[in-house]
């Protein structure tokens, strides 16, 4: 079953680069589900008092998050961090763009017999900034690997360069969990 989810913008931070170059801004992301459904994003939402919102979302082996979002021209997207908690053996994550390969990373493992998930770590930046044209795009978070535990995200950052902040703050940010 897929589920639909609005995403919150926890933090939008604008840089001026140079006189005269284009600005961009740092997006951090986080699921908030008004799907009531079965297997919906919020039967997924664990309380998490260290995480950025209280909130992560639970993932599975094979399972993923799409994320849909719309630029009105050209942009660099740049992902910066996936931030995440573990407790059991390394999971592998993988992150595509329009369905072409960004990165994977590892998770930490760690094994707190369940009090582990109130630690959280982060992935650095995935993969190499990526030009993309006007229009839809989908970036797609996916748990290739992992243990009977999953892993819990608690939020991904990118970056958008070549957008002005008033057409980005218009965007719509789209999740469709897959299982």
């Amino acid at each position: 079953m897929v589920s639909l989810v609005n995403f919150v913008v926890l933090l939008v931070v604008l840089f001026s680069l140079a006189e005269g170059m284009a600005l961009h801004k740092s997006v951090t992301l986080h699921c908030n589900s008004d799907d009531g459904g079965i297997e919906s994003v919020r039967s997924r939402l664990r309380t998490r008092d260290d995480a950025s919102d209280r909130r992560t979302i639970w993932l599975h082996k094979g399972e993923k998050l799409n994320i849909g979002f719309s630029l009105p021209k050209e942009a660099i997207v740049d992902v910066k961090d996936v931030r995440y908690s573990n407790d059991g053996g390394q999971d592998r994550i993988k992150l595509n763009l329009d369905n072409q390969e960004l990165g994977v990373f590892w998770t930490n493992s760690l094994n707190g017999t369940g009090n582990a998930w109130n630690t959280f770590w982060s992935s650095g930046p995935i993969g190499e900034m990526v030009r993309v044209d006007a229009g839809k795009h989908m970036l797609s978070l996916k748990v290739e690997e992992a243990d009977e535990y999953g892993v819990e995200i608690d939020y991904i950052r990118f970056e958008v360069y070549g957008s002005i902040s008033q057409e980005l703050q218009q965007e719509d940010f789209i999740c469709k969990h897959h299982k």
